[in-house]
């Protein structure tokens, strides 16, 4: 008697393979879930592959900001808050880590009793920029600008450096944080750090939005092109306890549509989106593109670049107006160095290119790359930041340029 064959074998062999993939996906979602993690807010972050993905409907930083106000209030943070500036280095304080000390006029020093003048130098040189700039994640002995200024004693011309750089800052801020101190000050020269991805903070007002790990959380003041002039929105900056209220009323704010990074869309919850691997995978596929996206960013023509050039070409005008040359260093940061080490062009190049064609500009990623042992960038960086070896370099190289610049009396400008 002959056995019975099922009559549809390929339906079952497909049930079993539908079976498998449904497990599949499932054991997928599950491991995400266990892995992802939620904040105070409700916002939902998965790490895959070592790499840290944020995933959508975003949720605004309310409790994560209730949280930072109670403790900014209840201690003496590093930065505080600053009607004009958004946020300064609170004057004669000391970071928690204990890294950065500053002195009774908010600017950064070796401890929070050295004056910002050392005076009787022969050369008086203000250093303006972010957290490049400032130095952070080493101590002031090891920042740019203590090299600086020792490698132009080593040369003979006895200089007084003052760094005005502040973590956080955007291009804005720092021409702002210029112009409250220019009254007291007669530089001869004006650098200001150039960290391109600057340009990007150009265009944000409340810092939460745009970079949430600073843990600033302030509001900025915000430049907008007007024609050939600059609006200044903002201004003066909203206090902390004005800014919850904010963040809950967002929709109703003045100044949404001059914020950037927020984007109704990004907040919006789709049925689609309650499978975190379907919401992973689209994060994925989207991040995929940021190079594209990074370069047309960055297009010359367009309001970032463009409102970037008219805050250089302010600054540049007001500090030649006070009689002091004016100098732009140009300090590639951490996440870009790859683009050195691969012979690759930057996603700003353009933008670079154009800011050396219009200003007196050094260049320092060529340098700091040279002494890179055996490919490895790490030790040009102390956490997300210059360590104290690269610092050194740069202060090398911006040395050499100012001695390029010979003096034509013991005090007169450098041209």
């Amino acid at each position: 008697m002959r056995k019975t064959q099922p009559r549809h074998p390929k339906i079952f062999i497909l049930i079993i393979l539908l079976g498998i993939l449904s497990l599949s996906l499932f054991l997928c979602e599950m491991t995400i879930r266990y892995l992802g993690t939620y904040d105070l807010d409700g916002n939902f972050q998965a790490t895959v592959l070592k790499k840290t993905f944020y995933i959508k409907p975003f949720h605004l930083p309310i409790n994560f900001v209730k949280n930072e106000l109670e403790r900014y209030h209840s201690q003496q943070s590093y930065l505080k808050y600053d009607s004009t500036l958004g946020w300064v280095p609170r004057p004669r304080s000391t970071s928690k880590n204990g890294l950065y000390h500053a002195n009774s006029e908010g600017v950064r020093r070796g401890s929070i009793d050295e004056n910002t003048r050392s005076g009787n130098t022969d050369l008086q040189v203000v250093l303006l920029g972010d957290s490049y700039t400032h130095g952070d994640e080493v101590p002031f002995e090891h920042t740019w600008g203590y090299y600086l200024e020792k490698k132009l004693a080593i040369a003979g011309i006895r200089a007084d450096i003052i760094n005005l750089g502040a973590p956080g800052y955007g291009m804005d801020q720092a021409y702002l944080r210029w112009k409250t101190f220019e009254a007291k000050l007669s530089p001869d020269i004006v650098i200001f750090g150039f960290q391109p991805e600057n340009v990007k903070r150009n265009l944000n007002i409340l810092r939460m939005l745009y970079h949430k790990a600073s843990g600033i959380l302030f509001s900025k003041p915000r430049f907008v092109r007007a024609g050939q002039h600059l609006d200044l929105i903002n201004s003066p900056t909203m206090s902390p306890d004005k800014i919850l209220d904010i963040y809950a009323k967002i929709d109703a704010w003045e100044n949404r549509n001059h914020e950037y990074y927020y984007r109704p869309a990004d907040y919006e919850d789709h049925i689609w989106l309650k499978s975190k691997l379907l919401a992973v995978i689209i994060t994925i596929i989207e991040q995929s593109w940021t190079e594209d996206k990074e370069r047309a960013f960055y297009t010359t023509d367009d309001d970032p670049s463009q409102l970037a050039l008219s805050i250089l070409n302010e600054l540049r005008s007001d500090v030649e107006h006070r009689g002091a040359s004016f100098l732009v260093a140009a300090l590639i940061p951490k996440w870009n160095f790859n683009y050195v080490s691969e012979g690759r062009p930057f996603p700003y190049e353009g933008l670079l290119e154009a800011v050396k064609k219009q200003y007196d500009t050094v260049e320092t990623s060529q340098q700091l790359f040279a002494h890179v042992k055996d490919g490895n960038l790490e030790e040009l960086f102390s956490g997300n930041h210059y360590s104290a070896r690269a610092n050194e370099i740069v202060a090398e190289v911006i040395a050499e340029a100012i001695e390029a610049r010979k003096p034509t009396t013991q005090r007169s400008r450098y041209h």
